[in-house]
């Protein structure tokens, strides 16, 4: 059988290929979207109106980041769309999504009419803009990720080539009718993800129900509480700096950091996700399947492919910062461009981290990736904090470099703790296996001492 080589006798087999290379090609469809929406943002309404947008999609990543820690990621680590109830799970999911991002909306509209209240005109629109789409934009992401875990990703692939076709459709009608607010692009973004949620019913052969859905959450909760808990910090990480950049240096320079941040983690996020997608319901896999050998496999192939992705992404951003980010959001961006060569420089040594944060998730040690990003967290505020004021947009991403340094050894550390805890204590899946190979010799001796007896009998 053909298979993929990443090191000294490690290998992926074809079956894998397929389904990361289709999870890649998922993943570059799905960044696009997101991508295209702030392009379209900076070139309607400049740095400020694109500052407006980045706080609340920084807010709607939160809330997809919880949306996976509460529904599709305890699926994955607890294996339900492997069993014979899986309709049932996804059913239940679905109705679990939905109480969830009603409770979002709410949220969501309740913080932007706050800003409009306290003078915050420009941030408050964005936050309002975004709320009526969370239902759609969170339920679409389901199915993206019930593909992934159905081992399905052609299915995912579908579903967002649907949304980006139906959004494409949208920007031309916002265009030709000259409806130049960020209402009218986000609305487009939302109109994409409504019809692909719609679509994903099909797709799944899912009834519409709610039932359940307040239920399914609670039994989820002593796992994925600490999801929760280490995706929000995590988000605290990489989004909260951004949001306190704004505060000190107001909505234009949010507007430009977003830019510069876009331009090298917008083409990297396209591989560092794909890698998130494919890499947590492999490990599993192979975990439960392998045991320790089939983990460090995936894990390697994940990291090696994340480095290869983000150095030719950097390489190409810091050769042409100021050429790529004139190109795509407009002049007004470009003294911008050392911040986004920063970026480029950050984001290839994150890439040395996602072996290891695959690998505390799929061994279920959360509560250590809840402290690391806890860590994150206090470390990119106290960095913005000092850096910011001193040197404007430069300085709050040099804040991201400095936490991205800081973080990425610790993982590693925990990584290989891990690891020595596998060996120590072999996996469910290698004891299995074990089991399964001493069964099948004892039926060999048997079968051998069967005949044997019987040319005995008949040479007596």
């Amino acid at each position: 059988m053909s298979a993929i080589r990443f090191g000294p006798r490690r290998y992926l087999r074809s079956g894998a290929k397929t389904r990361a290379m289709t999870t890649l090609a998922d993943q570059c469809m799905a960044s696009a979207s997101n991508f295209a929406v702030g392009i379209v943002v900076a070139r309607i309404s400049g740095p400020a109106g694109l500052g407006a947008f980045a706080l609340a999609y920084a807010g709607w990543i939160l809330l997809t980041l919880i949306h996976r820690s509460l529904i599709t990621d305890p699926m994955v680590i607890m294996g339900d769309l492997r069993g014979d109830q899986k309709d049932e799970f996804i059913r239940r999911g679905f109705a679990a999504d939905v109480t969830f991002s009603a409770m979002a909306t709410c949220i969501i509209a309740a913080v932007g009419m706050a800003l409009l209240v306290v003078g915050q005109h420009t941030f408050g629109v964005g936050m309002l803009s975004v709320a009526p789409w969370i239902l759609v934009l969170l339920l679409q992401d389901y199915w993206r990720q019930i593909g992934f875990m159905q081992g399905t990703p052609k299915k995912s692939l579908m579903n967002d080539i649907l949304f980006n076709a139906v959004q494409a459709l949208a920007f031309g009608a916002v265009f030709l009718a000259g409806l130049h607010s960020v209402f009218a692009v986000v609305s487009a973004w939302g109109l994409g993800a409504a019809v692909a949620a719609l679509y994903g019913l099909r797709q799944f052969a899912v009834r519409p129900s709610l039932r359940g859905g307040s239920e399914y959450l609670w039994s989820r909760w002593h796992t994925s509480r600490w999801l929760a808990g280490e995706r929000t910090a995590s988000w605290g990480g990489g989004q909260l700096y951004m949001i306190l950049a704004g505060a000190l240096l107001g909505p234009a320079a949010l507007g430009g950091l977003k830019a510069a941040q876009g331009l090298m983690v917008g083409p990297a996020n396209v591989f560092i996700s794909a890698g998130g997608s494919f890499g947590l319901p492999e490990a599993t896999r192979q975990f439960a399947e392998r045991g320790r050998e089939g983990l460090v496999r995936v894990s390697r192939y994940v990291t090696a492919a994340g480095l290869v992705a983000t150095g030719a992404c950097g390489i190409v951003v810091l050769v042409a910062a100021p050429t790529l980010i004139k190109l795509l959001y407009g002049s007004a961006f470009v003294p911008y461009a050392p911040a986004a060569r920063i970026y480029a420089v950050s984001v290839v040594l994150s890439a040395l981290g996602l072996g290891a944060g695959l690998t505390l998730l799929t061994t279920r040690r959360l509560r250590a990736l809840f402290m690391v990003q806890l860590e994150k967290v206090a470390v990119s505020v106290a960095a913005v904090s000092i850096l910011a004021p001193a040197y404007g947009v430069t300085g709050a991403a040099a804040a991201d470099l400095v936490t991205t340094a800081v973080t990425v050894p610790i993982m590693l550390v925990l990584q290989s703790s891990a690891r020595r805890s596998i060996e120590e204590v072999p996996s469910k899946g290698f004891l299995e296996k074990a089991r399964r190979r001493v069964v099948k010799n004892f039926d060999d001796l048997t079968k051998v001492w069967s005949v044997s007896r019987e040319d005995l009998d008949e040479g007596t």
